[in-house]
């Protein structure tokens, strides 16, 4: 029980980092990525190559992995959203859609149908009562999913730039006026959101196994949080990744785990049938 407790905890808080990324693009830009989970398995995929096929060490391979999925994000964003910007907003939501199919297809191209793994040496356990309840590896995924959600608020609530992004989200033209430079923090949206969703792919791949289908698995979730916290709060997002990671998790005590999406989205239908807004939603125009 405790075990998968803990393994519900670990599948949170490589939700969290994700859907986070998802809620800021969305906030800012307006409109919902569906590409952006896609950006998960390109990571993953990334840091196996840099550490299998490479043989560079598994660390250096992570963090060469986010540095390239940012850069493709960013690129991504200049390239194909921005020249959309002003047209309603399911146009660019459609296009998001033709990307992911298409990172998704270059990735089948590049990587095959299988599944892979990276070579990292932490294997050990920490045991209660000579009961196995968590890998270092998932104490590491904690770990760095709360320092992330540290760094976050300090950037969001004290910087200049995380106070000036919440106002551009709130009101872009009113932030113009004040002189907030909305180009740079829009660049800088997309950098941290596929960041995030880098971060979430190394840590998946480093704790568990990758494979082409899981950016269309993970969209399902990440959007299940996002609805769940309530559109609109960071805050309540990151809370509602938690627990979606959870009841992911102690949902495969009962039933099997190729069913534990059906309860998830068991919750997504009561919570809007109770409160539409979301469990966690705040005031509209906050962004935090």
């Amino acid at each position: 029980m405790l075990a998968v407790v803990v393994a519900g905890f670990v599948s949170g808080a490589v939700l969290l980092l994700a859907t986070v990324g998802f809620e800021l693009v969305r906030r800012v830009e307006g409109f919902l990525n569906i590409a952006l989970p896609q950006l998960i398995v390109l990571s993953g995929f990334s840091a196996y190559g840099f550490n299998v096929l490479l043989g560079l060490h598994w660390i250096v391979s992570c963090l060469a992995a986010i540095a390239v999925t940012s850069v493709a994000g960013v690129v991504s964003a200049r390239l194909i959203f921005w020249p959309m910007r002003g047209r309603p907003h399911y146009i660019p939501m459609i296009a998001s859609v033709g990307l992911a199919f298409f990172i998704h297809a270059m990735i089948e191209v590049f990587t095959g149908y299988g599944v892979k793994t990276l070579n990292v040496p932490l294997q050990e356990t920490f045991r209660i009562g000579g009961i196995a309840v968590a890998g270092i590896d998932q104490v590491a995924v904690v770990i760095i999913a709360a320092l992330v959600v540290v760094a976050l608020h300090c950037w969001l609530s004290k910087s200049y730039s995380g106070r000036a992004l919440r106002a551009m989200a709130n009101n872009q033209a009113l932030a113009q006026i004040r002189g907030v430079n909305t180009s740079y923090l829009q660049y800088l949206t997309w950098a941290v959101a596929s960041a995030l969703a880098a971060l979430a792919g190394t840590l998946i791949a480093f704790t568990a196994r990758i494979y082409p289908e899981l950016g269309w698995d993970q969209v399902l979730i990440i959007s299940a949080a996002a609805i769940i916290g309530g559109l609109g709060s960071i805050y309540g997002v990151m809370l509602a990744a938690v627990l979606v990671g959870l009841t992911s998790s102690l949902a495969t005590l009962v039933i099997p785990s190729e069913y534990t999406q059906m309860v998830v989205f068991a919750v997504i239908a009561l919570v809007v049938f109770i409160r539409p807004e979301g469990l966690f939603s705040g005031p509209k125009e906050r962004v935090a």
